[in-house]
């Protein structure tokens, strides 16, 4: 047997015994997010504590009511750090039959509220409407996240 096969046959033998079974030595496996698109990386969900600064109304078919909140306090991140999230973030409520069901009543600024969802730091974030160049904590609902707002919970 030549060396090279002797080698090939060595370095299968040792990875099958390092590696537990069931793993595959290769990247991170493809996720598929909420609008079909598909990455290699979870994006970080946050779970922040905000003031609203900006309600601003909602998306052109009433799917989103649109915020604006500053003074942001993380509470928990998964797949990121705290460090990483602005002051300040623009957030989109999906209030259809996909999201919260209803939209959230009496919404206004200066108002503390606590929100779960993705996020999508300011260099990702696309250019909407309502939205020129913050940060975005979106798909605040069931599976992901929800909504606290005036001591009622919207998932």
């Amino acid at each position: 047997m030549n060396t090279f096969k002797k080698l090939s046959l060595s370095l299968m033998l040792a990875t099958s015994i390092l590696l537990p079974f069931g793993t595959v030595p290769t990247q991170a496996a493809p996720i598929t997010g909420a609008y079909g698109e598909v990455r290699t990386t979870a994006k970080a969900v946050v779970t922040v504590d905000a003031t609203i600064k900006e309600v601003r109304g909602y998306d052109e078919d009433r799917e989103h009511q649109h915020l604006l909140v500053d003074d942001i306090r993380v509470q928990e991140i998964e797949n990121g750090s705290a460090d990483d999230i602005p002051n300040r973030a623009f957030v989109s409520i999906r209030i259809d039959e996909q999201g919260t069901e209803k939209e959230i009543p009496n919404l206004r600024a200066g108002a503390p509220i606590e929100i779960k969802g993705e996020f999508i730091p300011e260099e990702e974030a696309y250019e909407t409407p309502h939205n020129c160049c913050d940060a975005v904590i979106h798909f605040t609902h069931d599976p992901l996240g929800y909504v606290r707002y005036d001591g009622t919970l919207y998932r």
